[in-house]
């Protein structure tokens, strides 16, 4: 029997909390797609949604994500790398805009994560 997948790699790649190999978001095929989330896991059909306003707590994780993420590039550049401050703040703008879609991604896994168990017995045998 293969090894299921860890707790962190199935939060990475925003895989069900659950089986750990259903995917929690649609296909991304334009730029809505990044927030679009599916009701029920296409693997083992656990609600996502497990309660109204569950996700509002993934606020806090994309937030911490965020803030360390511009916390370790902004001494990075600015003191590692000598950037100005000025040039600092407008690499971290560009980054945390185009990051911000799979933040939201994986806040979302996280928190799904943190409240949902891994059940082996519900697996799709191969």
């Amino acid at each position: 029997m293969k090894k299921p997948p860890s707790w962190l790699s199935s939060v990475i790649q925003t895989k069900c909390a659950r089986c750990r190999t259903g995917p929690m978001f649609a296909p991304v095929q334009k730029l809505s797609d990044w927030f679009t989330m599916h009701d029920y896991c296409p693997n083992c059909n656990v609600h996502l949604y497990i309660e109204p306003g569950f996700y509002w707590g993934a606020m806090y994780v994309s937030y911490a994500i965020s803030s360390a993420l511009v916390f370790i590039l902004f001494f990075l550049a600015y003191f590692g790398f000598g950037w100005s401050l000025t040039g600092s703040f407008a690499f971290l703008t560009i980054v945390v805009v185009f990051l911000s879609p799979y933040i939201y991604r994986l806040s979302r896994s996280f928190w799904f994560a943190a409240f949902k168990k891994y059940d082996p017995s519900i697996l799709k045998k191969e």
